[in-house]
Protein backbone atom coordinates (compact mmCIF):
# COMPACT_ATOMS: atom_id res chain seq x y z
CA UNK A 1 0.00 0.00 0.00
CA UNK A 2 1.45 3.33 -1.09
CA UNK A 3 1.68 5.80 1.78
CA UNK A 4 -0.53 8.82 1.89
CA UNK A 5 1.80 11.82 1.86
CA UNK A 6 0.46 14.43 4.24
CA UNK A 7 3.20 16.87 3.32
CA UNK A 8 2.42 20.01 1.32
CA UNK A 9 -1.01 18.64 0.36
CA UNK A 10 -3.13 21.26 -1.38
CA UNK A 11 -6.71 21.33 -2.64
CA UNK A 12 -7.42 23.88 -5.37
CA UNK A 13 -3.97 25.28 -4.57
CA UNK A 14 -5.00 25.84 -0.96
CA UNK A 15 -3.14 23.97 1.84
CA UNK A 16 -5.30 21.02 2.92
CA UNK A 17 -5.77 22.11 6.52
CA UNK A 18 -6.66 25.68 5.52
CA UNK A 19 -9.10 24.41 2.86
CA UNK A 20 -11.08 22.29 5.33
CA UNK A 21 -10.97 25.04 7.96
CA UNK A 22 -12.51 27.51 5.50
CA UNK A 23 -15.03 24.89 4.38
CA UNK A 24 -15.93 24.15 7.99
CA UNK A 25 -16.44 27.84 8.73
CA UNK A 26 -18.69 28.38 5.72
CA UNK A 27 -20.88 25.35 6.47
CA UNK A 28 -21.03 25.99 10.21
CA UNK A 29 -21.82 29.70 9.93
CA UNK A 30 -24.58 28.79 7.48
CA UNK A 31 -25.99 26.32 10.01
CA UNK A 32 -25.65 28.90 12.79
CA UNK A 33 -27.71 31.42 10.80
CA UNK A 34 -30.43 28.82 10.22
CA UNK A 35 -30.59 27.77 13.88
CA UNK A 36 -30.56 31.35 15.16
CA UNK A 37 -33.35 32.28 12.77
CA UNK A 38 -35.43 29.23 13.72
CA UNK A 39 -35.42 30.25 17.39
CA UNK A 40 -36.04 33.94 16.66
CA UNK A 41 -32.81 35.27 18.15
CA UNK A 42 -31.50 38.55 16.66
CA UNK A 43 -29.43 37.54 13.64
CA UNK A 44 -27.21 40.58 13.03
CA UNK A 45 -26.37 40.92 16.71
CA UNK A 46 -25.37 37.27 16.98
CA UNK A 47 -23.32 37.30 13.80
CA UNK A 48 -21.29 40.18 15.23
CA UNK A 49 -20.85 38.27 18.50
CA UNK A 50 -19.88 35.15 16.55
CA UNK A 51 -17.12 36.91 14.61
CA UNK A 52 -15.79 38.52 17.80
CA UNK A 53 -15.78 35.09 19.42
CA UNK A 54 -13.97 33.55 16.45
CA UNK A 55 -11.15 36.07 16.90
CA UNK A 56 -10.99 35.24 20.62
CA UNK A 57 -11.07 31.55 19.69
CA UNK A 58 -7.93 31.93 17.56
CA UNK A 59 -6.12 33.84 20.32
CA UNK A 60 -6.99 31.24 22.97
CA UNK A 61 -6.14 28.34 20.65
CA UNK A 62 -2.67 29.81 20.13
CA UNK A 63 -2.26 30.60 23.84
CA UNK A 64 -3.08 27.02 24.78
CA UNK A 65 -0.69 25.91 22.06
CA UNK A 66 2.08 27.73 23.93
CA UNK A 67 0.99 26.08 27.19
CA UNK A 68 1.08 22.69 25.49
CA UNK A 69 4.66 23.49 24.45
CA UNK A 70 5.63 23.96 28.09
CA UNK A 71 3.81 20.73 28.98
CA UNK A 72 5.60 18.94 26.11
CA UNK A 73 9.05 20.11 27.15
CA UNK A 74 8.43 19.03 30.73
CA UNK A 75 7.37 15.60 29.47
CA UNK A 76 10.44 15.32 27.25
CA UNK A 77 12.72 16.48 30.05
CA UNK A 78 13.89 19.45 28.02
CA UNK A 79 14.66 22.99 29.15
CA UNK A 80 11.74 25.36 28.73
CA UNK A 81 12.70 28.17 26.34
CA UNK A 82 10.81 30.88 24.48
CA UNK A 83 11.67 29.19 21.18
CA UNK A 84 10.22 25.93 22.47
CA UNK A 85 7.08 27.61 23.77
CA UNK A 86 6.49 29.49 20.53
CA UNK A 87 7.35 26.50 18.32
CA UNK A 88 3.87 25.07 18.73
CA UNK A 89 0.59 25.12 16.88
CA UNK A 90 -2.95 25.61 18.10
CA UNK A 91 -4.98 23.59 20.60
CA UNK A 92 -8.68 22.94 20.01
CA UNK A 93 -9.55 23.08 23.71
CA UNK A 94 -8.10 26.57 23.90
CA UNK A 95 -10.27 27.72 21.01
CA UNK A 96 -13.30 26.03 22.58
CA UNK A 97 -12.80 27.78 25.90
CA UNK A 98 -12.18 31.07 24.12
CA UNK A 99 -15.37 30.98 22.07
CA UNK A 100 -17.53 29.90 25.05
CA UNK A 101 -16.13 32.59 27.35
CA UNK A 102 -16.37 35.28 24.69
CA UNK A 103 -19.89 34.37 23.60
CA UNK A 104 -21.08 34.14 27.20
CA UNK A 105 -19.82 37.64 28.00
CA UNK A 106 -21.21 39.15 24.79
CA UNK A 107 -24.58 37.41 25.24
CA UNK A 108 -24.92 38.89 28.72
CA UNK A 109 -23.97 42.34 27.44
CA UNK A 110 -26.71 42.10 24.81
CA UNK A 111 -29.25 40.73 27.32
CA UNK A 112 -29.74 37.37 25.60
CA UNK A 113 -30.67 34.29 27.58
CA UNK A 114 -28.14 31.55 28.30
CA UNK A 115 -29.71 29.15 25.78
CA UNK A 116 -28.01 31.00 22.95
CA UNK A 117 -24.90 29.06 24.07
CA UNK A 118 -26.78 25.82 23.40
CA UNK A 119 -27.09 26.82 19.75
CA UNK A 120 -23.35 27.48 19.63
CA UNK A 121 -22.81 24.03 21.20
CA UNK A 122 -24.72 22.37 18.35
CA UNK A 123 -22.49 24.05 15.76
CA UNK A 124 -19.09 23.40 17.35
CA UNK A 125 -18.83 19.62 16.73
CA UNK A 126 -19.84 20.06 13.07
CA UNK A 127 -17.04 22.58 12.56
CA UNK A 128 -14.64 20.36 14.48
CA UNK A 129 -15.48 17.27 12.44
CA UNK A 130 -14.67 19.07 9.19
CA UNK A 131 -11.43 20.59 10.45
CA UNK A 132 -10.25 17.21 11.76
CA UNK A 133 -10.38 15.97 8.17
CA UNK A 134 -8.11 18.91 7.43
CA UNK A 135 -5.74 17.62 10.11
CA UNK A 136 -5.41 14.36 8.16
CA UNK A 137 -4.41 16.24 5.01
CA UNK A 138 -2.24 18.61 7.01
CA UNK A 139 -0.22 15.82 8.64
CA UNK A 140 -1.02 16.72 12.25
CA UNK A 141 -2.93 15.02 15.07
CA UNK A 142 -1.93 11.62 13.68
CA UNK A 143 -2.27 8.33 15.52
CA UNK A 144 0.16 5.87 17.03
CA UNK A 145 1.99 3.35 14.88
CA UNK A 146 -0.10 0.22 14.50
CA UNK A 147 -0.76 -2.62 12.06
CA UNK A 148 -4.40 -3.07 13.04
CA UNK A 149 -7.12 -3.34 10.39
CA UNK A 150 -7.81 0.37 10.89
CA UNK A 151 -4.27 1.48 10.18
CA UNK A 152 -3.16 3.33 7.06
CA UNK A 153 0.28 3.93 5.61
CA UNK A 154 0.92 7.56 6.45
CA UNK A 155 3.82 9.85 5.61
CA UNK A 156 4.24 13.02 7.61
CA UNK A 157 6.75 15.12 9.52
CA UNK A 158 7.53 14.05 13.09
CA UNK A 159 9.86 16.33 15.07
CA UNK A 160 11.25 17.83 11.83
CA UNK A 161 11.89 14.39 10.31
CA UNK A 162 9.89 12.80 7.48
CA UNK A 163 8.48 9.50 8.76
CA UNK A 164 6.42 6.86 6.95
CA UNK A 165 4.56 4.34 9.12
CA UNK A 166 1.25 2.53 9.49
CA UNK A 167 -0.81 4.59 11.90
CA UNK A 168 -4.30 4.66 13.37
CA UNK A 169 -6.15 7.51 11.59
CA UNK A 170 -7.22 9.31 14.75
CA UNK A 171 -8.15 12.36 12.68
CA UNK A 172 -10.94 10.41 10.96
CA UNK A 173 -11.97 8.71 14.20
CA UNK A 174 -12.42 12.04 15.94
CA UNK A 175 -14.09 13.57 12.87
CA UNK A 176 -16.65 10.74 12.88
CA UNK A 177 -17.16 11.03 16.64
CA UNK A 178 -17.76 14.78 16.35
CA UNK A 179 -20.18 14.37 13.46
CA UNK A 180 -22.37 11.91 15.36
CA UNK A 181 -22.19 14.17 18.41
CA UNK A 182 -23.42 17.01 16.21
CA UNK A 183 -26.35 14.87 14.96
CA UNK A 184 -27.28 13.97 18.54
CA UNK A 185 -27.25 17.60 19.68
CA UNK A 186 -29.17 18.66 16.58
CA UNK A 187 -31.82 16.05 17.37
CA UNK A 188 -32.19 17.42 20.91
CA UNK A 189 -32.29 20.95 19.53
CA UNK A 190 -35.19 20.02 17.24
CA UNK A 191 -37.38 19.07 20.22
CA UNK A 192 -39.90 21.47 21.69
CA UNK A 193 -38.23 21.17 25.10
CA UNK A 194 -34.73 21.84 23.79
CA UNK A 195 -34.10 24.55 26.38
CA UNK A 196 -34.36 21.94 29.15
CA UNK A 197 -31.79 19.63 27.51
CA UNK A 198 -28.67 21.59 28.58
CA UNK A 199 -27.01 21.10 25.21
CA UNK A 200 -23.78 22.91 26.09
CA UNK A 201 -23.24 20.78 29.20
CA UNK A 202 -24.02 17.61 27.24
CA UNK A 203 -21.57 18.63 24.53
CA UNK A 204 -18.78 19.37 27.01
CA UNK A 205 -19.32 16.10 28.88
CA UNK A 206 -19.60 13.81 25.86
CA UNK A 207 -16.79 15.44 23.90
CA UNK A 208 -14.36 15.53 26.84
CA UNK A 209 -14.94 11.82 27.51
CA UNK A 210 -14.50 10.91 23.85
CA UNK A 211 -11.42 13.11 23.50
CA UNK A 212 -9.86 11.60 26.63
CA UNK A 213 -10.20 8.12 25.11
CA UNK A 214 -9.04 9.06 21.60
CA UNK A 215 -5.92 10.69 23.04
CA UNK A 216 -4.56 7.23 23.98
CA UNK A 217 -4.37 6.48 20.24
CA UNK A 218 -2.67 9.74 19.32
CA UNK A 219 0.96 9.48 18.29
CA UNK A 220 1.99 13.13 17.94
CA UNK A 221 4.06 13.61 21.07
CA UNK A 222 4.60 17.24 20.10
CA UNK A 223 1.20 17.97 21.68
CA UNK A 224 2.66 17.25 25.12
CA UNK A 225 2.58 14.07 27.18
CA UNK A 226 3.62 13.55 30.81
CA UNK A 227 3.49 10.05 32.36
CA UNK A 228 1.29 8.91 29.49
CA UNK A 229 -1.26 11.70 30.03
CA UNK A 230 -1.57 14.34 27.33
CA UNK A 231 -2.22 18.05 27.74
CA UNK A 232 -5.70 17.64 26.28
CA UNK A 233 -6.50 14.82 28.71
CA UNK A 234 -5.63 17.12 31.60
CA UNK A 235 -8.07 19.70 30.22
CA UNK A 236 -10.71 16.98 29.82
CA UNK A 237 -10.38 16.13 33.51
CA UNK A 238 -10.63 19.82 34.44
CA UNK A 239 -13.86 20.03 32.42
CA UNK A 240 -15.26 17.05 34.34
CA UNK A 241 -14.39 18.76 37.61
CA UNK A 242 -16.05 21.99 36.44
CA UNK A 243 -19.21 20.18 35.29
CA UNK A 244 -19.41 18.19 38.52
CA UNK A 245 -18.91 21.25 40.72
CA UNK A 246 -21.55 23.29 38.88
CA UNK A 247 -23.96 20.32 39.01
CA UNK A 248 -23.49 19.99 42.78
CA UNK A 249 -23.89 23.75 43.21
CA UNK A 250 -27.10 23.71 41.17
CA UNK A 251 -28.54 20.80 43.15
CA UNK A 252 -27.62 22.46 46.43
CA UNK A 253 -29.29 25.73 45.45
CA UNK A 254 -32.42 23.86 44.32
CA UNK A 255 -32.59 21.98 47.64
CA UNK A 256 -32.23 25.20 49.63
CA UNK A 257 -35.00 26.87 47.62
CA UNK A 258 -37.30 23.90 48.16
CA UNK A 259 -36.64 23.96 51.91
CA UNK A 260 -37.33 27.70 52.08
CA UNK A 261 -40.68 27.29 50.34
CA UNK A 262 -41.86 24.53 52.70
Amino acid sequence: MEPFEAINVSIFDIPGYIFFTILGLIITIGLFVILISCKKYPLTENLIILFISLVVMIVFARLFGCLSGIYRDIGLGEKITWDGVLNTGIVFYGGLIGIIVSYTICAKKTHQDKHILDIVAVCIPLFHSITRIGCFFGGCCFGIESHSFLSINYKTIVFNEVITAYRIPTQFIEATFNFFLFLYLLFLFSRDDWQQKKLLRKYLLIYSIGRFIIEFWRGDLVRGVIFGISFSQVISVLIWIYLLSTYIKSKTETTIKEELTV
